[in-house]
């Protein structure tokens, strides 16, 4: 049903996409993480409101089941629902649904009228042959999409027989039976026994608009600034980026390293940094480092669930726990009192209250180690050192002479003053999901939308998410879209093009090397972001594209990636006062972020305009004579794109 004969993509119509499919495939009675996105005008908040009330007259009680997620961002839904769950509570409140079997289908078919063994036998018939007798029997095609996709897995779920059937090698007997198979009579009882005494959407309800997986995302300045020419701008036009903003939405950022420490004052030209990353004055906490604020976004889906904000709950994140054993935790009350009915009425995210629960302060608690409630030690010192390095390569000013460094060369970023956002969103293994992303991107937004000036101007998103070419269309994933709502209210997004540009492969004479093209991954796939790919370090004419740079076009034909920068042996800062060299994409991305704050620092009436400054970064990069899939327009060149305004 899935990728077998010419179309492999005619579910793509279909509200529930067939990733969701296969993911029960693979274990009928696992429980997945879904992504829900409502249609037209209905607001997240009113969905979840919904399928709440659906799962209750289940027998659902999600309050009362902590492995049970049902919880929403802007734009979309997220919930853990098995099979049976998925047929009868999420199917029916899909408009796809009523075109099938309710009142928009051209003939409609009542539940009661299933019950009849004709119509049984007559869909049947049309399974066995769907092209010759779907119009003959009267029959709609999306009717016997339901019968023959939801069928075959009711089937494997009521038999316990196929566990694992999400892939059947063409030509193999399952594979013939399949084809060959007459009387699909099992399949079609087995859906009117799971349908039976669904509830039926009322015409006032919100519905959904499309069901996909809540995907893995993972993470994907020495000589590389000077190879951009980023030195030479920055000393021909004498430019600070002291009052621009960039979020750094990955791992987290070590907010205590020393290269991102203020500088107290300048002694005989010298830089003199803070000693102490940050320091309490007269009560208050002072934050001496270009690391703005820290909010941990791994904390979000506990943070929107309803059934896990009452206190002392288990399921609050350490830090907002600890707040309620401590001096003002009516405050913290207050705001998760203020918070759960919010979310169990459906309105929209407020992040004036989520906001001081995501925190991570800068304070003494930031660097102290401390046991979890399952006795991992811990502090707020991100054990995986990707965002660190990649905002290193941003914003990093480590000289010879400050702590740490003394006699090593300086490691300076792209924009050494540049001030930073920590938004979490990846795990100590690098590994996060795209619903969390979501949120982060959500918050920059709102974090605009709510001052008359930027308060971030511009986002570095050195991560990767596979495109599914079967699910979705290309640089239409939830993540992409976000990511362009982002670009569209005036905030420049880069991304990584990814590293799936090498690939191995089994032959009849053993392992062979080769490239991939249309390797481009998600939210690189999305039309307005600055997509980015990598090359070597500082001799890119030699050497051109990196071997693992994903290359384009799209899957829908657009070219992509849109520029290149340094990627390989990129050495940055990393955790606990350290450095190291890292190869990526990733590492590319933030030196496209940093030429792109150095034109906003240069040309103020830039900020706001990120597809002009995507512009011009593209229309002045040096073409290193590579294929333009590989090279996008060249290497970016921060000079020339200064000068051309």
């Amino acid at each position: 049903m899935f990728g077998l004969g010419h179309a492999r993509r005619f579910t793509q119509d279909t509200p529930i996409l067939p990733d969701v499919w296969l993911k029960f495939a693979e274990d009928i009675d696992q429980r997945c993480e879904l992504l829900l996105t409502p249609f037209g005008e209905w607001r997240p908040g009113e969905l979840r409101s919904l399928i709440e009330k659906r799962m209750k007259a289940e027998g659902i009680e999600v309050e009362k089941d902590p492995a049970r997620e049902l919880i929403y961002n802007q734009s979309t839904v997220l919930v853990t629902l098995d099979f049976r769950e998925l047929v009868r509570i999420v199917l029916p409140v899909t408009d796809w649904w009523s075109r099938a079997l309710g009142s928009k289908a051209r003939r409609p078919i009542s539940l009661q009228d299933l019950e009849d063994p004709k119509l049984q036998a007559r869909i049947s018939e049309a399974l066995a042959d769907p092209e010759r007798s779907a119009a003959k029997l009267r029959l709609s095609p999306d009717l016997l999409w339901i019968f023959r996709t939801v069928g075959f897995l009711a089937v494997a779920r009521k038999t316990g027989k196929n566990r694992t059937i999400a892939e059947i090698p063409e030509g193999s007997e399952v594979d013939a039976r399949h084809r060959e198979k007459t009387n699909w009579l099992p399949e079609v009882k087995a859906v009117v026994e799971l349908i039976r005494d669904v509830q039926e959407p009322k015409a006032n309800e919100p519905s959904i608009w499309t069901v996909n997986l809540n995907r893995q995302a993972r993470t994907t300045i020495y000589r590389s600034a000077a190879s951009v020419k980023a030195d030479a701008a920055r000393r021909l036009f004498n430019i600070s980026c002291k009052d621009l903003v960039w979020a750094i939405v990955d791992s987290g950022i070590d907010a205590t390293h020393p290269a991102f420490r203020l500088c107290a004052e300048e002694k005989d030209g010298k830089r003199v940094p803070y000693e102490k990353p940050f320091e309490r004055i007269d009560g208050v906490w002072v934050n001496h480092t270009r690391v703005v604020a820290t909010y941990d976004f791994r904390l979000i889906r506990n943070l929107l669930n309803p059934a896990r904000l009452d206190p002392p709950s288990e399921d609050l994140p350490p830090r907002v726990r600890k707040l309620l054993t401590k001096r003002g935790s009516e405050k913290v009350i207050t705001q998760l009192k203020q918070l759960k009915p919010r979310l169990l009425s459906g309105n929209e995210i407020d992040w004036t209250l989520l906001e001081p629960l995501l925190e991570v302060p800068h304070d003494d608690d930031y660097a102290r180690e401390a046991k979890d409630k399952n006795g991992v030690i811990r502090s707020h010192i991100p054990r995986n050192d990707h965002g660190t390095h990649c905002a290193g390569i941003l914003a990093a000013d480590w000289r010879e002479t400050d702590e740490g460094r003394e006699n090593q060369p300086a490691l300076v970023g792209m924009c050494p003053d540049l001030r930073l956002y920590d938004l979490r969103v990846f795990d100590d293994d690098g590994t996060g999901d795209e619903f969390s992303i979501i949120a982060a991107l959500q918050y920059i937004r709102s974090k605009n939308a709510h001052k008359d000036y930027f308060v971030i101007h511009g986002a570095n998103l050195s991560m990767s998410i596979k495109h599914d070419v079967m699910n979705f269309a290309c640089g239409r994933t939830p993540v992409c879209e976000e990511a362009e709502r982002l670009v569209n209210n005036g905030v420049v997004v880069v991304t990584a093009a990814g590293n799936e540009g090498y690939i191995k492969y089994d032959t009849a004479d053993g392992t062979s090397e080769g490239y991939r093209s249309i390797s481009i991954t998600d939210p690189g796939n999305a039309d307005l972001v600055i997509t980015v790919g990598a090359t070597h370090r500082f001799k890119p004419h030699t050497y051109g594209v990196s071997y693992f740079s994903s290359r384009g076009p799209t899957g829908d034909g657009r070219m992509k990636p849109d520029i290149v920068a340094p990627g390989e042996k990129i050495e940055a800062p990393i955790p606990n006062a350290d450095s190291a060299r890292k190869d990526g994409t990733s590492m590319a991305t933030p030196h496209v972020s940093g030429a792109a704050a150095l034109l906003m620092a240069r040309h103020e009436e830039l900020i706001g305009k990120p597809v002009r400054i995507k512009q011009i970064l593209t229309a002045t990069a040096t073409d290193l004579g590579r294929e333009r899939y590989f090279q996008g327009a060249g290497m970016v060149d921060v000079l020339r794109a200064l000068q051309s305004v």
